[in-house]
This record gives structure tokens, C-alpha cells and sequence, in this order.
């Protein structure tokens, strides 16, 4: 009985885990310039910087 309580708990636990870290991983709020070329200006949505053409990356 006690090595079934235990086994739940657990599998629970690492379910909880994986679930939380996939959601957390793939949300972003804004963009930004990782050379800052605009200074801490920020965009809604994923591109290019207009200045220096590299990627906009992801902030939370």
C-alpha cells in the first residue's frame, strides 16, 4: 500500500513538472533586439530589427 501511495506522488510530481516547464518554455510577451540597436525598445510580435536585420528574440 505504501509503495502505491508512493509511486502516485511521484508520477504526479514529474507530470506536474513537464506539464509547467512545456507552457512556460513557448510564451513570450514581447520581442526585443538582442544588439539593442533601438535601446530597450520592444514588439508585440516576432521579426527583424528595422535597423540592424537580425532576429528579434523572445522576452517573458
Amino acid at each position: 500500500m505504501r509503495k502505491n501511495i508512493l509511486f502516485l506522488s511521484l508520477s504526479l510530481t514529474v507530470s506536474l513538472f513537464f506539464t509547467s516547464c512545456d507552457s512556460a518554455s513557448e510564451k513570450y510577451t514581447s520581442y526585443q533586439c538582442p544588439m539593442k540597436c533601438e535601446g530597450a525598445k520592444v514588439y508585440d510580435k516576432a521579426g527583424s530589427c528595422p535597423v540592424c536585420h537580425m532576429e528579434l528574440e523572445g522576452i517573458k
